[in-house]
């Protein structure tokens, strides 16, 4: 041991050559050569290099901050400086960094799947099968979960259903967004980077105390732009899927008390890209002739695409202690949705149909916990309510008919739920986990809407109005119960069962009351393991589980302006999920996860394009592939003043998926891995960052889509991309 200055003295060392080894718990050993010569003192300078992990904080439970390790459930936490170096700038490019998640999307309107529960059904009157929050604040619409990422602390992903904590629409898992709180000492940075298709993004972010101990502040800003990566040959200055976005967010906490405070926080987003639909033709569809670019990402539309998607939100969070073991928080906020899109939906340079759709949304909720915590008994209990409002006009342009489909549903829904968790220690290691929510839910639709000449001085043609109004309403009991062995700071395990819930809906093209679907539900079962090895140098997660999934809910869209929504019968999935992450001896660190996932339908006659009906029993669920995984190494080098480099390579991979419940060879994409490369110069006050993204330039499809009269179309995914990063901070 060395004293307190941190020297030391061996006696009697005789002159020559030694090797000092110096070594320390939760370090890396460092050795050094030294030259001892008639008991001179030497100054010697090792680096040790941290070879345990920092503790992963969570609020996913909404009982305070846990250890992500000592939460009985398959949760995934991406920290905010991860989620940066991988280049994720929203919701979608989560998909493939947590086991079993997969992520697609139908021009703006987000479809994301957990564990092989997600839904294709986006449009007014349905919800999603796997929720995303933002703050703890529910995102109602699919229009508005692809808000860029600003100022983010760590995104945490829970797997399975949520129907006790979370309640409805979170029968696949839910997915929460966390934001950088106000902090009490100063801080600022800004980051600046330029790439490939002539991206230019600049972000910065402030934050610190307004009034000493009383009130702090902070503020973040973001402006990006892209090009699409997709070429229209027939609009060749307006390439599809790039990027155009303004953004901006600001919060307040102020301290009400010792323990009390109040965070108040407002956020918009202007995103006004070139939208990009399933665009590339798969297949021509027989009796039809168009012309197929040869480029895997050039197409051909009649229509400029175009699209507008303005959101903002503003919400309050109290914390108060009721006594020294409990805690109530209340969470406050609204949000509004102004989501405008114009697509090409013939998916060719034919001029035969064109969609229009405007979402028009605002909703409102709070949520009020009590939480408390004892010698033996923790808990947490609350209400929720949200009312929902959203309008979405939709006009379908058929030029060759010479027609309009013009739909114009309103619905509104009203939810109010009460629930409660419970977590008692029977003994030092052994807990029991139980609790239940109710939920109580309304929906109601007016919808109007026909099928006109274009015309407009004509009459709408006969027998075509959409106009019925129709209510329903729905009841649930979600509960869930858990046993967890500790074994202190080295892990747990447990096992668990749970029961989701999402509400019925209505089909918005139907003619008459009473044409909607009912609600889905879940039941899973689950058990598991974490545990910390190698002396706090490497965590291993597993999870098994199987979920009995029932009446879940499947679009499918007969022809353009027409959609339904069906209760499949039954559903099976099980699978395995293996996470892990180990910091190696010296510098190198690697980690990652695999998941093996067997999604079948049991019972489901499955309705296809132009109502063709099939038995898929034994399919495939969609975008729900057998195998998925991601693996990742590290490795890092001080250089001097300039810091540390480190370099980083990077892969994710996934087998074949389908994205229609047939399971055909047309609307599928095989299986397909990504590798991407990044190297970091700083960081400290600064730091420098290349990065390289597809190094392999691998063409793949992220949905299809089987309506449009003369083909079959994919949206592409992502081509190579490169770009360099700048970061300053203080």
């Amino acid at each position: 041991m060395s004293a307190a200055d941190g020297s030391f003295a061996f006696e009697g060392l005789p002159d020559g050559e030694y090797r000092l080894h110096a070594a320390l718990q939760g370090f890396a050993p460092a050795d050094e050569a030294i030259h001892v010569l008639a008991g001179r003192p030497l100054s010697v300078s090792l680096r040790l290099w941290v070879l345990a992990f920092d503790k992963v904080v969570v609020t996913a439970e909404k009982a305070g901050e846990r250890d992500a390790q000592a939460a009985p459930l398959a949760i995934s936490v991406l920290p905010g400086a991860e989620l940066l170096r991988a280049g994720v700038k929203s919701v979608e490019g989560v998909a493939g960094l947590a086991p079993a998640v997969t992520f697609s999307q139908n021009t703006g309107f987000a479809q994301l799947t957990i564990r092989g529960i997600g839904t294709n059904a986006i449009f007014t009157g349905a919800d999603p099968s796997s929720a995303v929050y933002v703050d703890g604040v529910y995102l109602a619409r699919p229009a508005a979960v692809l808000a860029d990422f600003l100022d983010v602390e760590r995104v945490e992903v829970l797997r399975g259903p949520q129907g006790t904590l979370y309640g409805r629409n979170a029968v696949g898992g839910a997915l929460n967004v966390l934001t950088r709180a106000p902090s009490d000492t100063l801080r600022a940075e800004a980051r600046v980077e330029v790439g490939s298709l002539s991206e230019l993004r600049a972000e910065a972010a402030a934050s610190g105390p307004l009034v000493k101990d009383r009130l702090s502040g902070s503020v973040s800003l973001l402006r990006g732009v892209r090009d699409g990566f997709v070429r229209d040959l027939d609009h060749p200055d307006h390439p599809l899927g790039g990027d155009d976005v303004t953004a901006a967010r600001g919060k307040l906490r102020m301290a009400l008390g010792a323990r009390s405070d109040l965070v108040v926080s407002g956020d918009v987003t202007l995103e006004d890209p070139t939208p990009l639909t399933y665009a590339k033709v798969l297949a021509v569809k027989p009796g039809f002739e168009i012309d197929n670019p040869q480029g895997f990402r050039d197409v051909r539309t009649s229509t400029l695409a175009d699209s507008r998607n303005l959101q903002y939100g503003v919400s309050a969070r109290l914390t108060t202690p009721l006594s020294a073991t409990t805690t109530l928080t209340s969470l406050t906020a609204y949000r509004n949705l102004d989501y405008d899109v114009l697509v090409d939906t013939d998916i060719t340079e034919l001029a035969l149909a064109a969609t229009h759709v405007h979402e028009l949304q605002h909703q409102w909720s709070e949520e009020l916990t009590v939480s408390g915590q004892g010698a033996r008994l923790g808990w947490v209990g609350g209400v929720y309510v949200l009312q929902d409002v959203d309008r979405q006009p939709t006009s379908v342009l058929l030029p060759s008919a010479g027609l309009e489909n013009r739909l114009e549903p309103a619905v509104d829904t009203s939810t109010a739920a009460a629930f409660g968790q419970a977590t008692l220690a029977i003994t030092r290691r052994l807990s029991a986990v139980a609790g239940l929510r109710y939920t109580h839910e309304r929906k109601s639709i007016d919808s109007s809407g026909q099928i006109a000449p274009l015309d407009l001085s004509s009459q709408p043609l006969a027998g075509t109005p959409y106009a019925f109004t129709d209510a329903i309403t729905d009841d649930a009991w979600t509960p869930r119960v858990a046993l967890e062995l500790s074994a202190g700071a080295q892990g747990l395990a447990y096992v668990s069962a749970t029961r989701g819930f999402k509400s019925g809906g209505f089909n918005a093209t139907s003619r008459a009351p009473g044409l909607g679907y009912a609600p889905e539900w879940a039941w899973s079962y689950e058990a598991g393991f974490k545990r910390t090895l190698l002396g706090g140098r490497a965590r291993l997660n597993l999870a098994a589980f199987h979920t009995d999934y029932e009446d879940l809910q499947v679009q499918t869209t007969i022809r353009p302006g027409l959609q339904e929504i069906t209760n499949a019968a039954a559903a099976h999935i099980g699978g395995v999920e293996l996470e892990g992450v180990l910091r190696a001896m010296g510098r190198l660190q690697l980690g990652g996860h695999a998941a093996w996932l067997d999604a079948r339908y049991e019972r489901y006659v499955a309705v296809g394009v132009g109502g063709v009906t099939g038995d898929v029993s034994g399919n495939r669920l969609s975008n729900a592939p057998e195998w998925s995984g991601r693996l990742w190494l590290e490795w890092g080098a001080a250089c001097g003043r300039l810091g540390m480099l480190s370099l980083r390579a990077e892969s994710r991979f996934q087998s074949t998926v389908y994205f229609t419940p047939f399971n055909d060879g047309v609307q599928r994409q095989s299986g397909y891995g990504l590798l991407d490369a990044s190297a970091e110069l700083g960081p400290g006050r600064w730091s420098l960052t290349a990065y390289a993204r597809n190094l392999t330039g691998t063409d793949y499809i992220t949905g299809s889509f089987g309506s449009p009269p003369p083909a079959i179309g994919g949206r592409p995914g992502e081509p190579r991309e490169w770009g360099l990063r700048l970061a300053v901070q203080r």
